[in-house]
């Protein structure tokens, strides 16, 4: 978030939680949600990757970017929920509707971004293609973006990534990588991926 022209971090609870993180450049669907939620340390948690998520079960919901319909995502609107997408980077899955874009040479054999890969054709050709992942999270309306299976990236696709998220007014947390401007923490669950 930007501040007259200063960087600000932001935290989860502040991005999610509190009626104060009202600003212009935040996404229409934001909105204040009531007591309980508006008090930071009382927001609920689920990780929903699997199952549908039920509004009454938690403020926020972790659900999974790719298989999660914009339906679902407005529906936890209108409940006054909160949506963070979930996004496991390095998975190159035959079922994914992009895995046909990644480089062969850039992948493993167990399905996997390559992050020993040349440096800089992780940026070139695969950054790119991790970036419209998370403009798919933007354009279904997810709050934030939670990113996994960084572990090893170098910093430099890391610091895109987090820079292409901000851009799309999507506070980022990261699972398995630890970066200065990743403004979203996600509290420990025993229904979140080991990270």
């Amino acid at each position: 978030m930007r501040i007259a022209g200063a960087r600000v971090p932001v935290s989860a609870m502040v991005a999610l939680g509190c009626v104060a993180c009202a600003t212009p450049a935040r996404p229409t669907h934001w909105y204040d949600a009531p007591p309980p939620a508006a008090v930071p340390d009382r927001l609920r948690w689920q990780w929903s990757l699997a199952a549908p998520p039920q509004p009454a079960a938690a403020d926020v919901f972790v659900l999974d970017g790719f298989t999660t319909a914009a339906a679902t995502v407005e529906d936890l609107h209108h409940a006054r929920r909160r949506a963070v997408c979930y996004l496991p980077l390095a998975e190159v899955e035959r079922d994914r509707p992009d895995a046909a874009r990644f480089p062969a040479e850039m992948t493993s054999e167990a399905g996997r971004v390559r992050w020993d890969a040349p440096e800089g054709e992780l940026r070139t050709r695969i950054t790119p293609i991790l970036t419209d992942r998370l403009r798919l999270c933007r354009d279904k309306g997810f709050d934030a973006a939670v990113l996994d299976q960084l572990a090893g990236a170098p910093r430099s696709v890391v610091d895109e990534l987090i820079t292409q998220a901000h851009r799309m007014s999507l506070p980022v947390g990261l699972l398995d990588a630890e970066h200065t401007d990743a403004d979203l923490t996600v509290p420990d669950s025993p229904d979140r991926p080991p990270g």
